[in-house]
């Protein structure tokens, strides 16, 4: 027995010696994966924050080319801001890049550079015939989504009001008031998000892989055609996001707007004066006409220099503050403002907002699409071709209201109808800003919506994904 315990000892010694080396190679081998999966964690986090700081570098691109055109504007062409804009939409820096691409409903095709809110209607201007025209639209929806919108609880024939809303499985009221975004328009009742989204499920104003592949409706959402356009609903045609701010925005000149119910005559015509061509100038009689109009009627707004003769104006001022300074015989002699001359008041010129809240914005007529502009209150099919027609006879574009007197038909009268929902300069962009790391391929979309209706611009909405 002695022996065989003497014999058993190498062996068990042995067998305790690979026990021990497995452990230990266990051990490594955990280790080495601990560390592995640490050190590509720490790669994936330095690839995720290189392509973040890549797609705020296009962000931050794009707001300078946004704020250096408001502050310095090329008062010759309309398109200045969108060719700068475009020029600084892709960048290499170091090991990552960053892309600024949208999706252009006018082109049919995804085009360089920030989204123009500006190129839709907002929702908030909207009113039940106009939401009709757009395509797939019903009745019980435009009803509902106006009552969404306007301040009382009345409710509209086929619409919603607090009652209903408060009848839910999970109950809440309604705005009353303009939408935040668009995705609020999805609380209303009878807005169906396939409808609101079509194939833009993300509402990234972009047409992304997987809004481009085929999927079925019983496939991975959205549904699509994979047909290379971004079909995107109703969101094609609506927006939340333009503004007007408080009074139109900031001026032609790169500066905030003249507020004609406190300017003095000589104010009015120092500032539309400043630059102007001889044609374009102003008479010491007429900048003391439109300070007298304004003076007097504080609630009034730029569309009445569109629809009245001036001279007819300052009489009327005169009339009502018992001013005699505009005698019936001075104001016939008052010559009456020249297109350009009512440009520079439009372009330059404020009558304050009242309710001290931003205004909804209006649609401008160099981005938008023919089928939104159609559907533009006041407007008809012909008017719209015919605009449509001039639009792209100029290689400037729109630079001036004005210059829609050019189009065949249009006169100062409908021009003024016209004045409250368009626009030939834009306020709020939308930057879809792609970072990504060259040496992994992460990715990071940074969305910011961008509005310059003062300086210095705001950013409204930041989304990181």
């Amino acid at each position: 027995m002695r022996t065989h315990r003497r014999k058993s000892r190498p062996g068990f010694a042995t067998v305790m010696v690979l026990v021990v080396i497995g452990i230990v190679a266990i051990l490594l081998v955990s280790l080495q994966t601990v560390a592995w999966r640490g050190a590509a964690a720490g790669r994936e986090a330095v690839a995720r924050t290189r392509a973040k700081w890549a797609a705020k570098a296009g962000v931050e691109a794009a707001i300078a080319a946004i704020a250096f055109d408001t502050a310095e504007p090329d008062t010759s062409n309309a398109h200045t801001v969108y060719n700068d804009l475009a020029a600084v939409s892709h960048a290499e820096l170091f090991g990552a890049t960053y892309s600024v691409v949208h999706w252009d409903d006018v082109s049919k095709r995804t085009v360089d550079g920030p989204a123009d809110t500006h190129a839709k209607l907002n929702v908030a201007t909207m009113t039940a015939d106009a939401l009709m025209l757009i395509p797939n639209m019903t009745e019980d929806a435009a009803d509902a989504i106006l009552d969404w919108i306007d301040s009382d609880d009345d409710t509209s024939p086929l619409g919603a009001e607090d009652s209903f809303y408060l009848s839910l499985a999970v109950p809440y009221l309604p705005r009353n008031a303009p939408p935040r975004t668009l995705q609020e328009l999805e609380l209303v009742e009878g807005v169906a998000p396939d409808l609101l989204r079509g194939e833009d499920w993300n509402l990234s104003g972009t047409l992304d892989a997987e809004e481009n592949d085929g999927s079925p409706p019983s496939g991975l959402f959205p549904p699509d055609n994979a047909d290379g356009v971004l079909n995107a609903g109703w969101s094609e045609y609506l927006t939340a996001a333009s503004s007007d701010g408080l009074d139109g925005g900031w001026a032609a000149s790169g500066q905030p707007r003249l507020d004609l119910t406190v300017a003095t005559s000589e104010e009015i015509l120092s500032r539309l004066n400043s630059g102007a061509s001889r044609a374009a100038s102003l008479t010491s009689d007429q900048a003391q006409a439109i300070q007298a109009y304004a003076a007097a009627t504080p609630s009034g707004t730029l569309v009445d220099f569109l629809r009245s003769d001036l001279a007819d104006l300052a009489q009327a001022a005169a009339t009502a503050t018992g001013d005699s300074g505009f005698s019936a015989a001075r104001a016939r002699q008052i010559q009456p403002l020249s297109d350009d001359q009512i440009a520079r008041l439009l372009e330059e010129c404020a009558f304050p907002a009242v309710s001290g809240v931003p205004a909804p914005g209006k649609l401008n007529i160099n981005t938008c699409s023919d089928e939104v502009l159609q559907c533009l209150p006041t407007i008809d099919s012909s008017l719209a071709d015919s605009i449509i027609l001039e639009r792209g006879s100029r290689q400037q574009g729109f630079v001036a209201l004005t210059d829609l007197l050019e189009v065949p038909s249009m006169t100062r009268d409908r021009l003024a109808d016209l004045f409250p929902y368009i626009t030939v300069r834009s306020n709020v962009f939308v930057v879809v800003s792609r970072g990504r790391d060259a040496a992994t391929g992460t990715e990071v979309v940074m969305t910011a919506t961008i509005d310059r209706s003062s300086l210095p611009v705001v950013i409204k909405d930041l989304v990181v994904r």
